[in-house]
């Protein structure tokens, strides 16, 4: 009996640590394809405990790194490239979403998602031309599902444009 508890627990760890270590994969792999290191931001890990407790917009918790002075195909703007470096990053169970890419603005955007019992895992990484943010919410479904049906209600101030 003590074995199987043993076994049940380690499993349950196992799981919980694949489910963390997407986000920790994209950001490490960022960090080696582009010679850089995630910029630090103060009081980040007083808000992700704000988040945990609070659960605003049924957000129960987030992680977020930014990367400043990337080098590379990123600055030439080569989408290609970013396409394929994306795609090559391995996931756990995430699936991607959108992929979008902004000419005018030299920007792109990567949305992949995967269930987690009654949330969804949500990893959002954007590039400019020189920067790049990854973050990864975990989401009430019902919350986002109403987010997707009437996003107008979402939105707290105005839009300039």
């Amino acid at each position: 009996m003590r074995a199987r508890l043993v076994f049940a627990v380690a499993l349950l760890c196992g799981t919980a640590a694949a489910g963390d270590s997407d986000f920790d994969r994209v950001v490490k792999a960022i960090e080696s394809h582009y010679g850089t290191r995630h910029t630090h931001i103060p009081l980040l890990g007083a808000a992700s405990l704000f988040v945990k407790i609070a659960r605003p917009e049924g957000a129960s918790s987030f992680k977020l790194a930014v990367f400043e002075d990337l080098k590379g195909e990123r600055v030439n703007g080569d989408d290609g490239a970013l396409d394929r470096f994306m795609s090559g990053l391995p996931g756990h169970g995430l699936s991607p979403l959108v992929s979008l890419h902004s000419r005018r603005d030299g920007e792109s955007v990567y949305i992949l998602a995967a269930e987690a019992g009654k949330s969804f895992r949500v990893l959002v990484t954007t590039y400019g031309r020189n920067e790049a943010t990854v973050m990864e919410m975990k989401v009430n479904a019902d919350t986002l599902m109403k987010l997707i049906n009437s996003p107008e209600h979402s939105v707290r101030a105005t839009d300039p444009y």
